[in-house]
């Protein structure tokens, strides 16, 4: 790729001011709202895209159903959201709009939850213009831009577009046996990073999933997703006051990842690390592979490239409880 065609790469995460800019030129983005809602226990889940439906939208959004383009059944543990085939992919891509050249927007309505995850998925798949909105919906509506608020019974036809069946990118996607193998490796194994909240990663509280064991994998690292976002509260009427997440500013980032790799130059070593073996400098670490991207995205703010473990603690934490793979537990003070 030149310099030239880099440069004209549109940045990762947008504002609600410049995805408003980019809506009013000749070739609009593609917006998709990936929002995906964790069940609660002991209450109803909620169902986005009928969410989505009913409305608000950001104007001309589709939706992107984060548990439908995935790979399911016993091939993947019957997990949910497991990264999608190629084809499962170039499939849902083509019924949205969506071209290889496509530069599209993601977002969801939590602020910064579920729309990096379905940013991490078309950028292992090497489609290069991709964003997340920060802030989401509730930044864009708090921006004072227009909504829609009209009621859908189904979703918005679009014409299909072509999208040639990609790869996903080497190295990417960690699968167990190579997170296991990474366990082994002593002080050259890979930076581990688990987005869950601490008392989960260090094991002092049970899992809310059944028949999971409680703690990390072996060496990880514990930076919760929750660490690299800012609180804010609406002050927009239409949003009632609602509270929503943004991305941290780069300054802070560098000090969490920093302090989470263990030293000031914690970041250097994630860069030296990928650079040195030819694969990336640290693999992600969640409770089912959501989350996971929050810190991804938050990691290529700082020039640092991160792969996903897509099962996650739900695949490390079953076969945990199985006495199929090492667990380990913080120590009490």
């Amino acid at each position: 790729m030149s310099l030239r065609s880099q440069a004209a790469l549109p940045p990762l995460l947008i504002s609600a001011r410049q995805l408003s800019g980019l809506m009013a030129a000749k070739k609009p983005p593609r917006i998709l709202d990936a929002t995906w809602f964790l069940g609660a226990p002991g209450q109803p889940p909620r169902n986005a895209h009928a969410e989505f439906l009913r409305g608000p939208r950001i104007p001309g959004a589709l939706f992107w159903d984060v548990d439908k383009v995935a790979t399911v059944g016993p091939e993947v543990h019957n997990l949910p959201h497991m990264m999608p085939s190629g084809p499962v992919f170039a499939k849902s891509a083509s019924e949205h709009g969506i071209g290889p050249e496509t530069h599209v927007v993601i977002y969801d309505t939590h602020g910064i939850f579920s729309a990096p995850r379905t940013a991490f998925t078309f950028a292992a798949f090497g489609h290069k213009a991709v964003s997340v909105l920060d802030g989401g919906l509730p930044a864009w509506i708090d921006a004072g831009e227009k909504i829609d608020t009209a009621a859908l019974s189904t979703d918005p036809a679009v014409e299909p577009v072509d999208y040639p069946t990609p790869t996903l990118r080497d190295g990417w996607i960690r699968s167990f046996d190579e997170m296991l193998a990474n366990t082994k490796l002593g002080f050259r194994r890979q930076v581990v990073l688990d987005a869950r909240a601490k008392a989960r990663f260090d094991g002092h509280v049970a899992e809310a999933r059944p028949g999971l064991a409680s703690g990390h994998i072996p060496g990880a690292r514990s930076l919760p997703f929750m660490d690299v976002l800012e609180q804010h509260t609406a002050s927009d009427a239409r949003l009632s006051e609602q509270k929503y997440t943004t991305l941290k500013q780069q300054s802070d980032l560098w000090k969490l990842v920093n302090a989470a790799v263990g030293g000031e130059d914690g970041i250097e070593k994630l860069r030296h690390d990928g650079s040195s073996s030819g694969s990336l400098g640290v693999s992600l670490s969640c409770g089912s592979g959501m989350t996971a991207s929050i810190l991804w995205l938050a990691l290529q703010q700082l020039g640092v490239n991160a792969a996903i473990y897509d099962e996650s603690w739900m695949g490390w934490g079953r076969r945990g409880a199985d006495g199929e793979a090492p667990v380990e537990v913080t120590p009490k003070e």
